[in-house]
């Protein structure tokens, strides 16, 4: 197969078997703006179509000065710059991380935040780092606690309401501690330990057999399916009943605003 090329993608296979997706955009944070999210889209398609992956892993790029970094989430800068989001890529592409029969390791350390954190939760296992701080600001920074791409339904799947409840509601920032302690985590390491973690995880589970890990995962999947598709069809309808909160493109001329008057 015809391996894509990528502007904010990094895409390649570290071992046998296994992918890595890298989120590349350390200028800001690795933030997703709508062409990362339409490469994301395409790699994820590929990894679907690729029989020769068996398991993959996403992670972010360090930043400027080589702290870790995983994403902040959306581009609001980039959306009032002028390059447009499209509203269904990003339920769609969550949606198809979670229902892949194709494990994926999402390897978190720095910042994590709102949209970025959609992803990880679509992921089947997330390991952090010594660095990582989580946080879903959807009602922090956009008046809505709805995450669009699924975050309330996967974070209740995930750590159970009253925690869903604390990080939506309050803004708290999880640390790697505390998301291994919740639920949220799969295992806790060194920053410096992560990749190579996570590629051994990777290892393991490709060295199984593909068709029993795929029978496995459809199995598992579906026995959730019926609940977790009714709370995500939900949430797409709630902000009808109660409003829709801040868009992201306001919410980006807000900020605009608000550094120009600083500045």
């Amino acid at each position: 197969m015809k391996h894509p090329s990528y502007e904010y993608l990094g895409f390649d296979h570290p071992a046998e078997h296994v992918a890595c997706v890298t989120l590349k955009h350390p200028a800001r944070l690795n933030a997703i703006n709508g062409i990362m999210l339409r490469e994301l889209d395409r790699a994820v398609r590929y990894i679907m179509r690729d029989d020769t992956v068996r398991v993959w892993l996403l992670k972010g790029s360090p930043r400027e000065d080589g702290r870790p970094c995983f994403s902040a989430g959306v581009d609001l800068k980039a959306i009032d710059e002028g390059i447009p989001m499209e509203r269904h890529l990003g339920p769609r592409v969550t949606d198809a991380i979670d229902d892949m029969l194709k494990p994926s390791i999402a390897l978190i350390d720095g910042v994590a935040s709102t949209g970025a954190v959609e992803l990880a939760l679509a992921c089947d296992f997330r390991l952090v780092g010594e660095q990582a701080q989580i946080s879903d600001w959807h009602l922090k920074h956009l008046g809505s606690g709805l995450g669009a791409w699924g975050s309330p339904t996967r974070w209740l799947e995930l750590v159970g309401a009253t925690v869903t409840k604390e990080v939506i509601l309050t803004g708290k920032v999880l640390d790697a501690g505390e998301g291994l302690r919740t639920g949220f985590a799969t295992a806790a390491v060194g920053s410096a330990r992560l990749f190579d973690a996570g590629l051994s995880m990777a290892r393991t589970i490709a060295a199984m057999d593909p068709g029993g890990v795929k029978s496995a995962l459809a199995h598992i999947q579906q026995s959730g399916a019926p609940a977790r598709d009714h709370s995500l069809k939900l949430a797409q309808q709630m902000p009808q009943w109660f409003g829709p909160g801040e868009s992201f493109a306001a919410r980006a001329r807000k900020l605009r605003r608000d550094e120009a008057k600083s500045g």
